[in-house]
């Protein structure tokens, strides 16, 4: 009896500080998949964020937004489909970054989808020099799945090889099906 009553304390122990994942993949800012576009409108506008652009991609809706703050946050592009939320991107630009800052920010951010996630699957690695041109390309990306949602994250550069023209992005892309 005592040693199946410590079995069972020693798996509630276990149980209670083991990290917990999460079932769902939620966007970012708070948000919940299927959110109308006239509340985001609202809470944009709330945040003092800016619509810049809006378009149709592959039958959704696209916003370009600016103006939410976030260290390194260039532009957010929220995707509806049918009016609601089906897709939001965080698109990370800052000028001054060189491949190492880059480098450093997808790693956190790695690490933090990792503890939530868990371990992420490779879906790109690859570094070699564009065709008929003196530009070198890397692209690193990894993806996280859970029920029906997932979370992209990629990192994009091109560099001339005089070291003076450079183009440099980091992407996480959250996704419901």
């Amino acid at each position: 009896m005592l040693k199946h009553l410590v079995l069972l304390l020693l798996a509630l122990l276990l149980a209670s500080t083991a990290t917990l994942r999460a079932d769902e993949i939620n966007p970012p800012f708070g948000l919940r998949w299927g959110e109308t576009a006239q509340r985001l409108e609202r809470l944009l506008v709330g945040a003092k964020a800016t619509i810049t652009d809006r378009r149709f991609i592959d039958g959704k809706e696209a916003w370009e937004v600016e103006g939410l703050l976030q260290t390194g946050l260039k532009r957010t592009v929220f995707y509806f489909h049918r009016g609601e939320l089906v897709e939001v991107e965080l698109q990370y630009q800052q000028e001054g970054w060189d491949d190492n800052r880059y480098t450093a920010l997808m790693g956190d951010v790695r690490k933090r989808l990792e503890q939530k996630y868990g371990e992420g699957q490779l879906i790109a690695r690859r570094s070699e020099k564009a065709p008929d041109s003196d530009v070198m390309e890397k692209l690193i990306g990894y993806k996280w799945n859970q029920n029906n949602t997932a979370i992209e994250l990629v990192y994009f550069a091109a560099a001339a090889s005089n070291g003076v023209q450079s183009y440099r992005t980091l992407s996480v892309h959250y996704k419901t099906f």
